[in-house]
């Protein structure tokens, strides 16, 4: 049975998605982000982009494609980009609620 297609693999694969997740959780409560579900969203996105660009030049490149190394660089160019403006997001810290005064109550006639 090959590697790649055994459940096995797909059971590390799943153990090393948590680690990195926990880590990342664990590096921005270092850094001070606030993550809310979007930006998680945003983050695991992300990460699909390199997993899935990698998985389809290395299709490319067992099918003996020229082109495999192209995928690989487009797709790690736009990882690159992506990430720096997801980096520059996830440091935006949300803007505090200004005080509000309480409203005298209206005088009694």
């Amino acid at each position: 049975m090959d590697f790649l297609s055994s459940n096995f693999f797909w059971f590390l694969m799943g153990i090393l998605f948590v680690l990195i997740a926990a880590g990342f959780k664990a590096f921005a409560e270092g850094k001070g982000w606030v993550l809310s579900w979007w930006k998680w969203l945003l983050s695991i996105i992300w990460y699909g982009i390199p997993m899935l660009t990698v998985y389809s030049a290395g299709i490319l490149f067992g099918e003996n494609e020229t082109a495999w190394w192209r995928i690989l660089l487009l797709g790690l160019f736009v990882t690159l980009i992506r990430g720096v403006g997801l980096w520059r997001l996830l440091m935006i810290k949300p803007k505090e609620a200004a005080p509000v005064e309480p409203t005298p109550a209206p005088a009694e006639a």
